[in-house]
């Protein structure tokens, strides 16, 4: 079955996973050191994105290989006292990063692939660079009965899932089509991706996300397709410093008797360039119809740049507040014209 002018899913493609049922909202983290997913329906919608989207931003990747990695994690943890042992302990650690060298070749030799339904796929999070990952072996935090839900930094075979239709006008073998509902199936777990109508105590409002059979529906959502991600382009969801070419400052905001100001700061490292204040921290976004929609910039685009540390908008305000308004910037490149 095929759609004509519709958008199919690739490997690569930059996603946020919208869940639909008892608990509406997107998938999202606590934050770096916090490993817990959770959903917060009050942090916004598919028309009003969460003021950190970043948090929700997923990319989809192909089935990494454990194996190697899975026998030198487990001789780990066993005591190496002699020799012949830590001999071993070096050959399953060289099998290991020969096994990581081999998924990240074949990862860039499949990106751009179309991904079908019946396939495994694994979602890498974006902004703390770890795996969503199901550990069948841990209850969850508050579901019981249900498996515990995390990122991983390695991930492992609790990191699989098949990608499975919703509803049953499409079938496996076809292609996913972006804007799909879907189930999240874990393949070693068996039962699918949860969104829970339990609140995390430590963080009112937050459902705690986790695994159990459950009819909870995610919505693809896509962000940034996998062409656009460029290694040299601006794209939506990077974060910057603006820094003033002439005075050598950086343009920061910061709060002076309970106003925000922006300006340019003066830093008192040998060079202003090692400087690492986060309140010169910018987040870029790349204005789009779909408010859920990133994507690279071009010269023709319009941004909004939006304060890391505050989530204020960077303005050209009148006597007008500009923490409220989320004003639009073009950018023109600066050529230097000999005199």
């Amino acid at each position: 079955m095929t759609d004509i002018g519709a958008s199919f899913l690739h490997l690569g493609d930059i996603v946020s996973l919208y869940a639909e049922g008892a608990v509406n909202g997107f998938i999202s983290t606590l934050g770096l050191v916090d490993d817990r997913c959770v959903v917060n329906p009050d942090a916004g919608d598919l028309n009003n994105p969460p003021k950190k989207f970043r948090d929700c931003l997923f990319r989809v990747c192909p089935m990494n290989r454990y194996s190697a990695q899975k026998q030198f994690w487990k001789a780990a943890k066993q005591n190496t006292s002699s020799t012949a042992d830590a001999m071993l302990l070096k050959k399953l650690h060289s099998a290991a990063e020969l096994e990581k060298r081999q998924n990240e070749a074949e990862n860039k030799k499949l990106m751009g692939t179309v991904t079908q339904y019946g396939s495994v796929i694994q979602l890498l999070h974006l902004k703390s660079n770890k795996y969503l990952t199901v550990n069948k072996r841990l209850p969850a935090s508050l579901e019981k009965n249900a498996m515990r839900v995390t990122l991983d930094s390695a991930g492992n075979e609790g990191s699989w899932f098949y990608i499975q239709p919703f509803y049953k006008l499409r079938s496996h073998g076809d292609n996913i089509v972006v804007g799909d509902k879907v189930v999240l199936n874990p393949v070693n777990a068996g039962q699918p991706l949860h969104a829970s109508s339990y609140d995390l105590p430590d963080n009112p409002g937050c459902k705690e996300v986790n695994s159990v059979n459950s009819s909870t529906s995610w919505k693809i959502v896509l962000f940034m397709e996998h062409k656009e991600d460029i290694g040299d382009v601006l794209k939506g969801g990077e974060v910057v410093r603006l820094f003033h070419a002439e005075q050598e400052k950086f343009l920061t905001a910061d709060e002076y008797k309970k106003k925000q100001y922006v300006f340019l700061r003066t830093t008192g490292r040998t060079s202003a360039t090692a400087a690492t204040s986060s309140k010169a921290l910018w987040e870029v976004e790349v204005v789009q119809h779909d408010p859920c929609r990133g994507g690279a910039g071009h010269w023709n685009s319009l941004f909004r740049f939006k304060h890391l540390a505050t989530g204020y908008y960077l303005a050209a305000a009148d006597g007008a507040s500009a923490a409220t308004e989320q004003p639009l910037w073009r950018l023109f490149e600066a050529r230097l014209v000999p005199e």
